[in-house]
């Protein structure tokens, strides 16, 4: 079954809960996919799109944040950052994708699923060096000083321009600050049971997140005050992320 995230403009309000030692609980594992048109999508694979023009994808990352199930009252918190790399060489990596793998959740009936998609204002205040070097946040390829603000996604590769010769521009396009960061949430009924695997799938559609997108015209985006292509890309998550249960 798939359901559909959508953006959600105030966030959950966070209700921890701790596992007693005899409490009943589940592991919870998530696969984070790249697909094309609904095909797994690998890196140097070439693609079909618009205005006649192919691509091809060498870079495909995004920090996700605020992991959690929903429940009554509250949430369950998963994970609190991950730097998921969707840049798999071929389609069988592509196609199991990038794994996290939670363990000791409370066994219960839960009514959705949230995650940010960046890092949330609290966080994206802080810099690398603030953090260990076992967290994503430590990474500095990932933090953009010129604007004080971490690197929420990474979108590279290149670009047939006319769609029938080489692929002449590279392009590179990051989304970044405050305003950028996005929450989405899907609410179908997830139910983790005492020593059982609920196994979760998130699927991210690149067509579907750089549709409208004029490559040719912006391949990059580095200057603070001209944000509408990266926006462009937040305003399509909802349309191109999936949860599949």
């Amino acid at each position: 079954m798939k359901y559909l995230l959508f953006t959600l403009f105030a966030l959950n309000l966070v209700i921890l809960s701790s596992c007693k030692e005899d409490e009943e609980v589940g592991t919870v594992v998530i696969n984070f996919k790249a697909v094309y048109d609904g095909e797994p999508l690998h890196t140097f694979d070439t693609k079909a799109f618009e205005n006649g023009q192919r691509l091809q994808f060498t870079l495909l990352t995004m920090m996700v944040s605020d992991l959690e199930l929903l429940k009554s009252g509250g949430v369950e918190s998963l994970d609190d950052i991950e730097l998921v790399n969707l840049s798999f060489a071929d389609s069988v990596s592509a196609a199991r994708g990038y794994t996290v793998t939670i363990h000791d959740v409370p066994a219960q009936t839960y009514t959705g699923l949230s995650l940010g998609i960046g890092v949330p204002e609290d966080l994206n205040a802080m810099v690398p060096a603030d953090f260990p070097s076992n967290n994503p946040l430590s990474n500095t390829g990932y933090y953009w000083t010129g604007w004080g603000s971490y690197i929420f996604q990474k979108t590279e590769g290149t670009l047939d321009t006319i769609g029938n010769g080489p692929l002449d521009l590279g392009f590179s396009l990051h989304t970044g600050s405050d305003p950028l960061y996005s929450v989405l949430q899907g609410s179908p009924t997830l139910v983790v049971e005492d020593g059982k695997t609920l196994e979760l799938d998130i699927v991210v559609d690149y067509k579907l997140l750089l549709a409208g997108i004029d490559i040719k015209s912006n391949p990059q985006n580095h200057n603070p005050q001209d944000i509408a292509t990266i926006q462009a890309i937040v305003d399509n998550l909802p349309n191109a992320l999936v949860l599949i249960q």
